[in-house]
């Protein structure tokens, strides 16, 4: 992590320089993520959401590293805390999501991360973190914005500063 900042009461941003710093954002969230933790991605193709959440699964200490796949659409993978991992990319509006049963999803014991989850918006509970993802001043930098919508969000944002402060030189 080059530069971490914290724009207003609640949001932050966290510039990565490269691909293993994403990957190292995700094991530190992994570390504080708690069961019915949601997670709703957005970004442009390459900007690194896959990269964030296969970092959450190794500080969860899952045996499987995340992917994304073109063909499946929910992903779960077992670790100290079993992680749901969403990537919508494919579909396009909220009755496509029906299938997936959500509600039931958000009620287990477990984690949760969405990507492209704009048409499961409608779906989701008023609290969770938003992460978008934008790119930066060259082709590996990614600057990765964490807005929470929640009293336990702004405590992950709290606590993702506090842990992020502590690793910078």
């Amino acid at each position: 992590m080059v530069r971490v900042a914290k724009e207003d009461k609640d949001r932050i941003r966290i510039w990565s320089d490269s691909p293993a710093d994403t990957e190292e954002l995700g094991v530190i969230l992994g570390g504080i993520l708690q069961p019915r933790d949601l997670f709703f991605l957005s970004g442009e193709l390459g900007s690194g959401k896959t990269l964030l959440v296969r970092g959450i699964t190794a500080g969860l200490y899952s045996e499987e590293l995340a992917t994304s796949p073109p063909f499946a659409l929910v992903h779960r993978y077992a670790g100290e805390l079993p992680l749901y991992h969403l990537d919508l990319y494919r579909l396009s509006s909220p009755e496509e999501i029906e299938p997936l049963a959500l509600e039931e999803l958000l009620e287990e014991e477990a984690a949760m991360v969405i990507e492209w989850g704009e048409p499961a918006k409608e779906a989701l509970p008023a609290s969770y973190m938003q992460v978008e993802f934008f790119r930066g001043e060259d082709e590996n930098q990614r600057v990765i914005s964490f807005l929470p919508y929640g009293e336990r969000y702004r405590m992950i944002n709290h606590l993702l500063l506090i842990k992020l402060i502590t690793l910078l030189p």
